[in-house]
């Protein structure tokens, strides 16, 4: 995305916007978006950087999304973005606990490896590469359940989010700062790739726990957040509607 010269910045909240919906790991040639957003200026003429994105579509994998960013409580300054049928674009659980790495292997129950003779060595966690030092993010709220080390999984954190889901995050830099008993929200960071443990590359092994289980967190049906508030759906409309109307007034180049 950077290739059409666009602020990292907008770059860093589009990916915010769209972090439960889009696996960014799996953009794709064909991918569009289009972005309507606000800058903000010193006295009006001097550019400081992005102040908000308004709306937003993201056409992906065929699938169109829209985003609205609408306020739910004008004292309070809260906003929320909502897609066009005023539905919660936020999910219990981000897509990815690492901003735009690569997804360099997946969960497969089947998986057979060369080094141990092609025999069968289940990978029950998705591996997303990135550099040394990049930030893990709680994918949820929840309590660390543990923070440790062990000889494979090298430095680890495992958050308990209620009692059917909990999150592993493997082979971390060592990190001191997240104990035992403490309460993290979604996006927190809680530490930073690392190569500790069984690693042949910098990545963090995420790993997602149903029912005491480990399960393919990207086949999960997980619940979305609130829609917009019934008393709120016809303000709702009349802000959507006209910048529904330029988005789809804005051409692909």
């Amino acid at each position: 995305m950077d290739e059409n010269g666009l602020p990292w910045e907008l770059i860093n909240q589009l990916s915010d916007v769209y972090a439960w919906t889009i696996d960014f790991t799996r953009i794709q040639k064909g991918d569009r978006f289009k972005i309507i957003y606000n800058e903000r200026y010193i006295e009006d003429t001097i550019l400081v950087g992005i102040k908000n994105i308004e709306a937003a579509y993201f056409k992906h994998n065929g699938e169109e999304l829209f985003a609205f960013n609408f306020v739910t409580d004008s004292l309070k300054k809260t906003t929320e973005f909502y897609d066009q049928n005023g539905n919660s674009l936020e999910r219990t659980f981000l897509k990815s606990p690492v901003r735009f790495s690569n997804i360099s292997s997946r969960y497969n129950l089947k998986r057979r490896i060369a080094y141990y003779g092609n025999k069968v060595r289940p990978h029950k966690g998705t591996d997303f590469a990135a550099p040394t030092g990049t930030p893990i993010m709680a994918t949820a709220d929840g309590r660390v359940e543990k923070s440790s080390y062990t000889r494979a999984n090298g430095y680890y954190v495992k958050i308990k989010h209620n009692d059917t889901y909990s999150t592993q995050y493997l082979h971390m830099q060592k990190n001191g700062r997240i104990k035992k008993g403490q309460y993290v929200k979604q996006g927190d960071v809680i530490g930073r790739i690392g190569m500790t443990g069984n690693t042949s590359g910098p990545h963090v092994c995420y790993r997602f726990w149903k029912n005491n289980r480990q399960v393919d967190p990207f086949k999960q049906k997980l619940p979305a957040g609130r829609p917009v508030p019934s008393e709120l759906k016809v303000n709702f409309e009349i802000y959507k509607v006209p910048l529904e109307e330029t988005l789809n007034q804005i051409n692909f180049e």
